[in-house]
């Protein structure tokens, strides 16, 4: 039997500071960083481990930075593509961040061909080795070979009332088929590539199928599609077929439960990762949304990072976390064998090769 988790999961969070010469970029991502602060209960720091079950022994293995001269602010995402180099999303600064697969500062990348990044948020990595950018500022999406030329563009349409589409994320399906976007107008949008057809899914509300600021995307085993809500406090899921299919986690601060969800990932073995940017958390869920457990240090406790946003896993299995106000990536060794689940096919996590 797992114990009363409030104090488990919650602790102090303060508020991260900004920078006025960044305003902009900073209001922008008060929607799905920040908002929350104002509202969230202050907690003890004296935390008790997690229960023996609920413990996914983790450890931060290195992290990333960028030199001063070219620093991060606020990054969201990051994805690794086929040979180790590691792309972080730098809204701030308009551009992608690349580091080698050594872990050093490679570029600072502001535009592909003829187009110019404009807040960059979501980043996915394709089977063809293709980074996918949510242009978020252009209200496009980009397909970027990697000699980083473009290979694509895509404009979403605007919705119903004529508001053009904001994408913080977007993600090709594993047969490069489909095209998933989450739009933080409250919808999700599905392209069929070859015919440049679009689907909308969604609308305001806390309903199955409904949406408090959809944020970021993750694909799993068996083609479903996971996209957190970083108001709304939960993980939808949408089948194949492109029904809602359920919901992972609800809003709150224990175990099993979202503040701030932001960023996930799906490990090979089909289970679901998904940061918290509130209670600095990263929680692990099974392929069909039962809760496993949380990140956490040989001692039991909580694994803590500095404001959690986009995940993903490179081809070694490590966990890729960026950490907002800590302006770095965290790269997380998991110590323990995971348990296999069985029947599940292996999971594409976009950023995977």
């Amino acid at each position: 039997m797992i114990p009363h988790n409030r104090s488990i999961i919650a602790g102090n969070v303060p508020l991260p500071r900004g920078s006025a010469g960044r305003s902009r970029w900073t209001a922008a991502v008060l929607h799905f960083t920040v908002y929350s602060f104002f509202l969230f209960p202050v907690f003890a720091l004296a935390l008790p481990p997690l229960p023996a079950d609920n413990r996914i022994p983790a450890s931060v293995q290195a992290t990333l930075s960028a030199p001063a001269t070219q620093s991060l602010y606020m990054p969201n995402a990051v994805a690794v593509d086929a040979a180790g180099r590691v792309f972080v999303s730098d809204g701030a600064h308009n551009r992608i961040v690349r580091f080698t697969p050594e872990g050093k500062f490679d570029a600072g990348l502001f535009h592909f061909g003829t187009e110019t990044l404009k807040e960059p948020v979501g980043l996915h990595v394709d089977a063809q080795n293709r980074l996918w950018i949510a242009d978020t500022g252009n209200h496009r999406i980009l397909a970027v070979k990697p000699d980083d030329s473009l290979d694509q563009r895509f404009d979403p349409p605007p919705d119903d009332k004529g508001r053009p589409c904001d994408p913080t994320d977007a993600m090709p399906s594993a047969d490069g088929k489909r095209l998933y976007v989450a739009d933080k107008g409250n919808r999700m949008l599905i392209a069929d590539i070859a015919s440049g057809k679009w689907t909308a899914r969604g609308e305001f509300g806390q309903g199955l199928g409904q949406f408090q600021w959809p944020f970021m995307l993750a694909i799993g085993a068996e083609g479903y599609v996971f996209v957190t809500e970083s108001v709304g406090g939960r993980v939808q899921m949408l089948s194949p077929q492109d029904r809602w299919a359920g919901m992972v986690g609800a809003w709150g601060v224990e175990l099993g439960q979202f503040y701030r969800p932001k960023g996930l990932a799906v490990d090979v073995q089909g289970r679901l990762f998904v940061s918290d940017s509130t209670l600095n958390v990263i929680q692990v869920f099974g392929p069909r949304g039962a809760i496993q457990g949380a990140l956490t240090d040989a001692d039991g406790n909580l694994l803590r990072f500095e404001h959690p946003m986009g995940l993903c896993f490179d081809k070694a299995g490590r966990l890729y976390v960026v950490e907002l106000r800590a302006n770095r990536v965290a790269i997380v060794t998991l110590t323990a064998p995971a348990a296999k689940s069985a029947g599940m096919a292996p999971a594409q996590t976009g950023a995977t090769p």
